[in-house]
């Protein structure tokens, strides 16, 4: 095993798998650090960060075998989290790990980073109806904007359905930018300005996730328990570390943040595959966002709102909720008192997603979610209330109650004018 470095937090050298001996959770000894991190309350708390102390591996589902290569690096999917706090919580409190466990809410997982004392640095994935233009000094950020066609174009798109485009057309080549916003810059871009962030202040406050930690590992013999002969396999795991020119600043490195219906003390845990060790710690109830002072009442006064996933999510209806009718109307399951009629929507390419049934013991069916960053544009059938509207806040959108209780399809809730007439021309056949 190779020699850790000095410090408190375990340093996973690249191409070095061996993990250092860590406090186990049964001893309640949490690992040090040289400075002291944010406070957490004393007692146990429902709103809590998962601090990875190693790469994290968090496979799609595909085949894994001598014929495929590893997975990319992936950001940690919202089953994979509940999972992680639901065992911690089962083990903290002498629960079975059986299906009631299941029934357990929570939400996530944010990305956070540290911030001072008592706070957190928020990021959220970049919305779909963002766009990066350019490189160097001539980088920028456009805004799609859902916009009816010119006269003598048309599509397929159902009756009603708005287009999402560019307001004017745009020189030069797609470019690249932050994959995560900073959580003030995505609002400032959903409360409708004229221009949308600049693009080096999103970069500057942005993060994009690092090149994959790739290992190699050998399949060990169970009657041996030696090497078994040419059985080599790869994995990829994603880095929540910060580089090393930040490594003394404890506050660089990022958390996941997820919200949980229980409350849970401090302990250590394992997250994703290979068993990879986690500090869990509960944090003052404010990490968890909250809506600024008059968010959701512009919503009501402008008539409409969008929705922009923060972690993903999958609906029966395909691009669309399976909440929504024919008609495109409908009331999202965390909002009843909400009737909607959906106008655009802005989605990415499709995510590979499955995992293992332990119960069952058998790999779950694969998925294809819609990624986080998708945004749908709203209009408001009558005049709902504030109370009402709490309700989106941060909530899922998903068609199925057990997805809902593991924390996909969250969204954040944004007033939108929408066009005064919904008509779309479609092309002749």
């Amino acid at each position: 095993m190779s020699k850790p470095q000095q410090g408190n937090r375990p340093k996973y050298k690249k191409g070095q798998p061996n993990q250092r001996p860590a406090t186990t959770a049964a001893s309640g000894v949490v690992p040090a650090r040289e400075q002291p991190a944010p406070r957490t309350p004393d007692r146990p708390g429902r709103v809590l960060t998962l601090d990875p102390l190693a790469p994290l591996i968090c496979r799609s589902g595909r085949p894994f075998d001598d014929q495929a290569g590893p997975d990319g690096a992936r950001f940690p999917p919202p089953s994979t989290v509940a999972g992680c706090v639901r065992t911690a919580w089962a083990r903290e409190n002498g629960a079975p790990l059986g299906p009631d466990l299941m029934q357990m809410a929570v939400a996530g997982p944010l990305l956070a980073r540290p911030d001072g004392d008592n706070g957190f640095r928020l990021f959220a994935p970049k919305p779909a109806d963002a766009l990066y233009f350019g490189s160097g000094a001539g980088a920028r950020c456009v805004r799609a904007v859902p916009a009816a066609f010119e006269p003598g174009c048309g599509a397929d798109l159902p009756e009603g359905l708005l287009p999402v485009q560019l307001p004017a057309p745009e020189e030069g080549k797609p470019g690249s930018g932050p994959d995560w916003w900073a959580w003030d810059d995505l609002l400032r871009f959903r409360e409708g300005e004229r221009k949308p962030p600049d693009h080096a202040q999103l970069t500057e406050g942005g993060w994009s996730p690092p090149p994959g930690d790739q290992r190699t590992h050998v399949r060990i013999e169970r009657t041996t328990q030696a090497a078994a002969s040419g059985q080599l396999f790869q994995t990829m795991g994603l880095d929540f570390a910060p580089p090393e020119g930040l490594a003394a600043d404890p506050l660089s490195g990022l958390r996941l943040l997820v919200r949980c219906a229980e409350p849970l003390s401090p302990t250590l845990t394992h997250l994703g595959g290979e068993r990879r060790l986690a500090e869990l710690r509960p944090v003052a109830d404010a990490a968890w966002p909250q809506p600024t002072a008059g968010w959701l009442e512009r919503i009501g006064q402008l008539g409409g709102l969008s929705l922009t996933l923060l972690t993903p999510a999958l609906f029966s209806g395909g691009y669309r909720p399976g909440w929504l009718s024919g008609d495109l109307t409908g009331c999202p399951p965390s909002s009843p008192g909400v009737q909607l009629r959906l106008r655009a929507a802005a989605l990415g390419r499709w995510q590979p997603h499955s995992g293992w049934n332990l119960a069952a013991q058998r790999p779950r069916a694969g998925r294809k979610l819609i990624p986080a960053g998708a945004t749908w544009w709203f209009e408001l059938i009558g005049q709902p209330s504030v109370d009402d509207l709490e309700q989106l806040w941060l909530t899922s959108l998903y068609d199925c109650l057990q997805d809902r209780l593991d924390g996909f399809g969250l969204a954040l809730p944004a007033a939108w004018t929408p066009p005064v007439a919904p008509s779309v021309t479609h092309a002749s056949a």
